[in-house]
């Protein structure tokens, strides 16, 4: 019997079942496979189609599930595998098993994956002698939420049950007009985490970081600028987005035991389930097949949609997962490893930075059922009251986000029994989000560091929800790019308990926490360390006197930008997220005001790699959109707005402020 195989794969012998066949240089029995090395089956029955990233890389002519996860396991490259009466597809890429019931033959899984080793220190990185930490010197605790849009109680949101969040903003100070400079995961945290604007680290993908040797590897991100000054770093979750740059930053931002920043060896591994977790990664992030409970698949939402959320039977998770015991889902193992990161520093009484990264609500919106059942029945859910894009709005403002319709259908809405159901898992996942960061605050109270800790609470980037026919992150737009805020800081009482509708930027965040905890503005310098060249501003003045009216005295503008491609895998203004700098076609540059949003999508020179203001093409354009008195209590304000005339002051003003920063690129190249 002679062996099928794709034109990337090479030459395999693969007798008839139950006899051995080679796979790479290693023997392999049919008969004898086990699931020892692979992990699955996941599903079984059905049918089961590829995603667009990925492509079979094997195929073998036996139906053994147990040798075809095997198989998997021995090539390297493997990801996932699926298998059929007949055949065995090991596929390589990054794999979607869409996997569908019915009565189809298909029995699929995924690659265990194998532990890697510990980050290790680069040849060329010292551990610097750290400088003596300031006296009186606060604590921090940062916690930073994936894909959260202000859906909270406290911002006026009354669907969300978000008690823990709502109490952090009684006692601290909640910016109702934050705003991220880029609405995607890895360029936004980039930006925050290093404070530079995304014209400044250049990472407007998946690929490139800060640590780059051509962007700014010897810069210093904000953890990394306590650990240089004595103070205990610790983290877990998703903080930096992964491997950008590659281990969360280990071992730069992060302790790690080094006699001299941690002489107590106090220090402990950066957590991250999944990736530095030994053994099978928990559920929660990628895992949503039938073996995990989901209750939904039994029929309380439309069928196929658990690609993109899950009502999980916790009890049936525990006995699939019995190794992770109370705590199978992975934000729960971050916030265990929190809690385990407060407990150690507690008794030292030193200053610590404390960062907790949570997934949810990103997707799939996969959380326990006890989320969904606290919220109203789905067809009371309310949807979006604008599901058009805005009038007039340029084509490569909108972006084609699938959700339960065919991709890039424009001005053409998810069906509003879809919309219900997926609103509602959005809705639960912020709620199990909550009951994440409650968690980490008892604990921050229990023992007794409230008082001397700065708390900080943000998200991000924004999220749609259906509004302006858009869906997920990854548009300039109000809902894309606003975020949650919220700083509580003990020893500044005029700013407990306020809501200011100051415009202010996530590029903020650096200055404003290290000024906020006593040390002096980082864009000083001093104390042995060179100036950090910083592109935000302090937000401290703010908690001594918050603005209750306009867009405060530190800035009047926030900004952001999004590339986009005019076809990228067959899908028109489809996101790239290994796109470099030359394979854009259009930029993005969007700023809002006290009252107004005003964006201009012009063509991206793949020479200059610089904009060309003023050049539309056939899709870009500018839009002006009045946000008059809106501070987001309303979702529907924000993609409500007809665009208006563009008007010339804010045209030159908006190309002055990003030209400016063309030029020192062009400078610093």
């Amino acid at each position: 019997m002679t062996t099928r195989k794709s034109a990337m794969a090479p030459t395999v012998a693969a007798p008839c079942w139950g006899a051995s066949f080679i796979v790479f240089g290693l023997v392999l029995n049919s008969a004898q496979a086990t699931y020892d090395n692979c992990q699955g089956p996941f599903a079984t029955g059905g049918t089961d189609s590829q995603s667009k990233e990925s492509k079979v890389f094997l195929t073998l002519n036996d139906s053994n599930p147990a040798a075809c996860c095997h198989a998997c396991a021995s090539v390297p490259q493997c990801s996932a595998w699926t298998v059929d009466d007949t055949t065995c597809r090991v596929k390589v890429g990054q794999w979607k098993l869409n996997h569908k019931e019915g009565n189809g033959n298909i029995t699929s899984g995924f690659r265990k994956p194998t532990p890697g080793p510990p980050p290790t220190l680069p040849p060329t990185y010292h551990q610097p002698n750290p400088v003596p930490t300031p006296a009186g010197i606060k604590n921090v605790l940062l916690i930073l939420v994936d894909d959260l849009r202000p859906e909270l109680g406290c911002y006026g949101h009354n669907t969300t049950v978000t008690p823990n969040v709502d109490k952090l903003a009684s006692t601290g100070l909640l910016f109702q007009r934050a705003y991220v400079q880029f609405s995607f995961c890895a360029p936004s945290r980039n930006s925050f985490m290093t404070g530079r604007r995304p014209d400044r680290t250049t990472c407007f993908n998946f690929v490139n970081h800060f640590r780059d040797p051509q962007i700014g590897p010897l810069w210093s991100s904000m953890p990394e600028y306590f650990k240089k000054h004595g103070v205990l770093t610790l983290g877990a979750g998703k903080t930096f987005h992964p491997m950008l740059p590659p281990y969360y930053d280990v071992p730069y931002s992060w302790s790690f035991g080094d006699p001299g920043s941690d002489p107590q060896n106090l220090s402990l591994p950066y957590v991250s389930p999944g990736t530095s977790t030994p053994g099978t990664p928990p559920p929660g992030y990628i895992d949503t097949a039938a073996l995990t409970g989901c209750s939904n698949k039994s029929g309380e939402a439309i069928a196929g949609d658990m690609q993109h959320w899950c009502s999980y039977n916790m009890t049936r998770l525990k006995e699939v997962y019995p190794d992770y015991g109370e705590y199978p889902l992975f934000d729960q193992q971050i916030v265990q490893a929190t809690v385990k990161h407060l407990h150690a520093v507690a008794a030292t009484k030193k200053p610590f930075f404390i960062a907790c990264g949570l997934h949810r609500p990103h997707l799939p919106f996969a959380v326990p059922s006890e989320f969904h059942d606290i919220l109203p029945p789905t067809e009371d859910i309310r949807p979006p009251k604008y599901n058009r894009p805005p009038e007039g709005s340029p084509y490569a403002a909108w972006h084609p986000g699938g959700f339960g319709k065919p991709v890039c259908t424009y001005n053409v809405s998810v069906p509003q029994e879809q919309t219900k159901a997926y609103r509602k898992a959005y809705y639960a996942a912020v709620s199990f989000m909550d009951s994440n960061v409650g968690v980490v605050l008892d604990t921050l109270d229990a023992l007794d560091l409230t008082s001397s800790t700065l708390t900080v609470f943000m998200g991000d980037h924004g999220w749609q929800l259906g509004e302006m026919d858009e869906w997920r992150k990854m548009t300039n737009w109000e809902l894309g790019v606003r975020v949650p805020l919220i700083i509580r800081c003990p020893w500044k009482p005029h700013s407990q308990g306020v809501k200011t509708p100051a415009l202010v930027e996530a590029v903020d965040l650096f200055q404003t926490i290290t000024t906020l905890v006593g040390f002096p503005d980082p864009t000083v310098g001093g104390d042995g360390f060179p100036v950090q060249d910083l592109q935000g501003n302090s937000l401290a003045p703010y908690f001594d006197d918050p603005p209750t009216k306009g867009p405060g005295s530190i800035k009047t503008e926030a900004y952001s930008q999004f590339p986009k491609q005019n076809d990228h895998d067959g899908i028109p203004f489809g996101v790239c997220t290994k796109c470099g700098l030359p394979d854009w076609d259009y930029f993005g540059y969007s700023v809002r005001n006290d009252n107004y949003r005003y964006t201009e999508w012009v063509l991206w020179n793949k020479t200059s790699l610089l904009p060309e203001w003023g050049n539309f093409g056939a899709y870009g354009g500018p839009e002006l959109y009045d946000h008059t008195g809106d501070f987001g209590t309303d979702m529907d304000v924000a993609s409500a707005k007809v665009m208006l005339r563009v008007c010339c002051t804010h045209r030159e003003r908006h190309r002055e402020r990003h030209t400016q920063r063309d030029r020192q690129r062009e400078t610093e190249r």
